[in-house]
């Protein structure tokens, strides 16, 4: 099975890039990666909250806003796509990343997942964006029902029309089959259900590659979707 990892805490009590705080945090990513192994099958680290550009579609054209999808202090920061083959071998996994350790890692098994290959030279490359998928759950959020094929059907649409500016995605179960992980004081906490700011992470995500934002706005507009948030892939050579 495999399982969406979303990443998120407070970024206003994060280490500042540069800073001995903030190597030795990626140093910490660096050996659960060593640790962890092959059961990470995809993987992202994103920039802060602010880089966001939340897209939303409604009866008129799509609107487009700086910023992230809900402004609160807790936001996303990265993501895992993780093998598992139980829920509780995925905890502990998820007890392993840091961001449990002062923030919280929101566990979603995926009812699909695909990678079309990282293409050689990192960020010399265009720029690749996280789309993460926001709104409020429907039938079509169900898998194996007519809504849901008709979901597949669409997305299938949007792939076929933007070509290679999709490098990868997954798509989810529903939100009831979300846990939260954190860690405190030594203390592994779990508990059923999304973390609050994830609650509304619905249908999946795509890994997108484009020119600039212009170019990447563009392509996450034509997601079926009620609303987009776009996110900067933090780029991390090596």
């Amino acid at each position: 099975m495999r399982y969406l990892a979303l990443l998120g805490g407070d970024e206003s009590v994060g280490p500042a890039a540069g800073t001995p705080e903030f190597d030795a945090m990626m140093e910490a990513y660096m050996r659960f990666g060593e640790t962890a192994g092959d059961a990470i099958v995809g993987g992202e680290a994103l920039q802060g909250a602010a880089t966001a550009t939340t897209i939303r579609h409604g009866d008129a054209e799509p609107l487009v806003t700086s910023g992230p999808y809900a402004e609160t202090a807790e936001a996303l920061g990265g993501l895992y796509v993780l093998d598992a083959d139980t829920l509780d071998d995925a905890i502990e996994l998820a007890r392993q990343i840091p961001a449990a350790l002062d923030g919280w890692v929101s566990l979603r098994p995926m009812v699909e997942w695909f990678d079309r290959g990282r293409q050689p030279g990192g960020a010399a490359l265009a720029p690749r964006y996280v789309a993460f998928i926001y709104g409020k759950e429907t039938d079509g959020d169900q898998p194996d029902t007519p809504a849901w094929d008709d979901g597949l059907a669409a997305h299938q649409r949007f792939m076929d029309a933007v070509g290679d500016a999709v490098q990868a995605g997954g798509a989810l179960h529903p939100i009831a089959t979300a846990t939260t992980v954190r860690v405190r004081g030594g203390d592994v906490i779990v508990s059923d259900g999304p973390f609050a700011e994830s609650a509304e992470v619905v249908g999946g995500f795509y890994v997108l590659r484009a020119s600039d934002r212009d170019a990447a706005v563009a392509v996450a507009r034509q997601i079926p979707a009620e609303a987009v948030e776009l996110r900067p892939i933090m780029e991390v050579d090596g």
